[in-house]
């Protein structure tokens, strides 16, 4: 016959050990799932910033013309540039004076 302490002692351990390999289960599911979701982020954010660093050089990127234009000394292009939505209120705003 085995002493109830012993069946006690056996009993406790159990539980221990079910808690402790529940806890390492729920950490290793954790870390695999922040490890997944990190990946997918940085893999949209990489399209995302390459997608809008692409249209910023497409849109900045002056067209090619048939004629070359010479420039002369002493003179700088001037470039501003405003998003198409302000210029579509700013036409809105002054009518045809702007469209000549």
């Amino acid at each position: 016959m085995t002493p109830s302490g012993s069946i006690a002692l056996q009993l406790a351990l159990s539980v221990v050990m079910v808690i402790f390999t529940s806890y390492i289960a729920g950490r290793v599911h954790q870390w695999y799932r922040h490890g997944f979701e990190r990946d997918v982020a940085y893999r949209e954010g990489y399209d995302q910033a390459s997608h809008t660093l692409f249209q910023l050089a497409v849109r900045n990127h002056p067209a090619a013309s048939a004629s070359p234009q010479v420039n002369r000394p002493g003179t700088a292009q001037v470039r501003a540039v405003v998003p198409i939505h302000q210029l579509a209120e700013t036409a809105a705003q002054h009518g045809p004076l702007l469209r000549q």
